[in-house]
């Protein structure tokens, strides 16, 4: 199966669109990524979170070549999707055990989107799994040209976080899928492997 690359919302991007534009496998985008003008991949997949399109902050509406997919921790959130055929729901309640497509996904509440993203590739079987745009430093939350620099990251709770990272790293690694992060200067280079996308290519 081709490499599936999950792309978070960090300032990085903006440096890394040459290699961005000259990824060969299935991407993953989520949240505001629609906000980016002219962008140098077009997403297979698509995740957003329901608190925040029903908030009206993500699109309700975005744009997917195989399959999006609409994520809570509040199950009443995902009824009005769940009778949708183009949506599929994702329940944050628990970390579910080695993925098997088409079997049920529960995914481990507490990371980032792009964390879920990373357990929704594994359960739609892909093994060669890579990240970008996870600074989760600095300045600049998402990639939204209305952002100013002074915007800084908010971590509710790190220890949970990256806790979280690391058992999806250790879950994974035991099945046999391989998570890289090709974010320059990014905390997961703390946890996972990394390797720029350009040696990636």
């Amino acid at each position: 199966m081709e490499p599936l690359l999950v792309v978070a919302g960090g300032p990085s991007l903006r440096k890394q669109t040459d290699a961005l534009r000259a990824w060969k496998g299935a991407v993953f985008c989520c949240n505001r990524f629609t906000l980016w003008r002219n962008p140098p991949v077009s997403p297979d997949y698509y995740a957003v979170s329901a608190s925040a399109v029903l908030r009206d902050v993500e699109p309700n509406n975005p744009p997917y070549g195989k399959k999006r997919f609409v994520v809570s921790r509040i199950r009443d959130q995902l009824a009005d999707w769940v009778d949708d055929d183009t949506w599929t729901t994702v329940y944050k309640k628990d970390f579910h055990d080695p993925p098997m497509p088409g079997g049920d996904l529960l995914v481990r509440n507490g990371p980032t989107q792009a964390g879920v993203m990373v357990q929704i590739g594994a359960w739609m079987g892909y093994t060669d799994i890579r990240v970008v745009g996870i600074e989760q430093r600095g300045a600049g939350h998402m990639y939204d040209p209305r952002a100013k620099l002074d915007v800084k990251y908010f971590i509710p709770n790190e220890e949970k976080l990256f806790s979280s990272w690391r058992v999806i790293k250790d879950t994974y690694e035991d099945a046999g899928i391989r998570l890289r992060d090709s974010t320059p200067n990014g905390r997961l280079n703390e946890i996972l492997e990394y390797l720029p996308l350009e040696s990636a290519l």
